[in-house]
């Protein structure tokens, strides 16, 4: 039973069964919103009920998925045990026997024209000029001349042993990132300084101990991270004149016609195309380095990475020179008018512009008017029943019959963060598993045993060459060693 059991553990065959039924966890884990809600999903009958029953919304932490990784995980060791007994077993001579060696279907019969001895300093000759290196080797039986050559650059079971030990480094760390990893956003103002913690109480591990109730953030634990400044680019967004909003005939017409498409943009109708934070890292209290990020370019300190994600405004609002303070929701209410108001853009930056120069942005703010009441005179009124309403910095507008200003707008940005201790060890991974690969499946290795014995017309020869990896080039070779030994 215990040899069955190491025999289908220790099984290629095995490691593929479960590689395909992780696949089949991905794919539901991509498909499906994973850690949402079931509300989101719109299947109904069996499908839903067995969504349910698996917990497939969180398909990644469930004892399913997390069960089928332990078993790869041992599948993994022990197929690593194996190739390691392997390479033990190949450090060992090799064994060469006539009967074992002619009876192998790559073997090849030479019949030299001289004696024994002529034909081994022959064959050893030909592989030394080909860079081969002779192995030691046990003759039995009836065999009394013959050897081992290798070449390559590395023998092709410490390769296949590399990349399993690199898969099982990556699954070591993802078990990892799965108990200890956390992430988080913070936004952060013009001299407001925000507090970072190093750790959480939000990981898996303190869950799983029940840590997270009486869990504290030591002061050590914990820096600040500040904004110098925060600067954003934009362009104007494009668009297409009179193009349908549906429809592939239409779109293709309306494509096709005399003069092509005519594409222009509205004046105030902008997009980001650049944004970037000069971020300040507080030490003892006090500003310390400052460190510019961008997308793609992350800011790491203490374990933590943070990622450029997006930017936030603030402004402030007056009604008849009385700040309006916005509700939980984000949304204004002006005195004395019906209806909420709500911040639609808030545009302050620089512009790139067609021809490459750049601009500054004259600040301004566009609230959106949700409510009864006729629409004001020269204001746009979109088909959804909204009015918008463009307010510049410092300009003060009548709007519902109030005096409405916008001043004080501050750009802020938004920083993604995240702790995951398993990344260095999939970074490990990660290239020796995909050059261990490649050599094992590209690379050259090609072994040579041969055997020598003396008959009545010179001697015979059993030549075989093991190859592993694409570029063997065996059977040439064995041509050239004919015209070598025959020729």
């Amino acid at each position: 039973m215990r040899s069955l059991l190491y025999d289908v553990f220790s099984s290629t065959k095995t490691s593929i069964v479960l590689f395909g039924i992780l696949l089949l966890f991905y794919l539901v884990g991509n498909v499906l919103p994973y850690g949402g809600d079931y509300e989101q999903i719109k299947v109904t009958g069996l499908a839903l009920k067995i969504i349910r029953g698996l917990d497939l919304l969180n398909v990644y932490s469930g004892p399913y998925f997390l069960g089928v990784v332990g078993l790869f995980f041992i599948n993994l060791c022990l197929c690593t045990y194996k190739r390691f007994l392997w390479i033990l077993k190949i450090r060992q001579p090799a064994l060469l026997s006539v009967s074992s060696l002619s009876a192998h279907k790559d073997t090849v019969c030479f019949q030299p024209p001289y004696g024994p001895e002529e034909a081994v300093r022959r064959i050893e000759r030909f592989f030394k000029n080909r860079l081969f290196f002779q192995k030691p080797a046990q003759l039995l039986g009836e065999a009394q001349l013959g050897g081992v050559f290798e070449q390559g650059f590395i023998h092709y079971v410490w390769l296949s042993l590399s990349y399993h030990i690199s898969v099982i480094i990556a699954v070591i760390g993802a078990v990892i990132t799965f108990l200890f990893a956390f992430e988080s956003t913070l936004t952060i103002y013009p001299g407001e300084p925000v507090e970072v913690a190093t750790v959480s109480k939000d990981i898996r591990w303190n869950k799983y101990i029940g840590a997270e109730t009486h869990f504290e953030v030591p002061p050590e634990a914990k820096f600040k991270l500040g904004l110098e400044n925060f600067s954003i680019t934009y362009t104007q967004k494009p668009s297409i004149e009179n193009f349908p909003a549906k429809g592939f005939g239409p779109r293709l017409k309306e494509s096709l016609k005399p003069g092509g498409l005519i594409v222009s943009s509205a004046e105030d109708a902008f997009y980001a195309v650049e944004y970037a934070s000069r971020i300040v890292v507080y030490s003892g209290g006090r500003p310390g380095k400052e460190v510019t990020v961008k997308v793609n370019e992350p800011l790491r300190y203490r374990g933590l990475t943070f990622y450029q994600s997006a930017y936030d405004y603030r402004f402030d609002l007056l009604a008849n020179g009385v700040k309006v303070e916005p509700d939980a929701s984000g949304k204004y209410m002006l005195p004395g008018v019906e209806g909420e108001f709500t911040a639609q853009q808030v545009v302050s930056g620089t512009l790139l512009l067609k021809d490459g120069s750049k601009c500054i942005i004259r600040p301004f703010v566009k609230l959106a008017y949700m409510g009864g009441g006729p629409a004001t005179p020269g204001e746009g009124k979109p088909a959804s029943g909204r009015e918008v309403f463009k307010i510049y910095e410092g300009e003060r507008k009548e709007i519902k019959g109030v005096q409405v200003e916008v001043g004080n707008i501050k750009a802020g940005t938004v920083l993604s963060y995240r702790h995951d201790p398993g990344v260095p060890l999939l970074w490990i991974a990660a290239p020796v598993l995909f050059f261990g690969m490649l050599f094992r499946a590209w690379g050259r290795w090609l072994r040579t045993s041969y055997i020598v014995q003396k008959i009545p017309e010179g001697s015979q020869a059993y030549v075989q060459v093991q190859r592993a990896g694409i570029f063997g080039g065996e059977v040439r070779m064995m041509g050239k060693l004919r015209h070598t030994l025959e020729g």
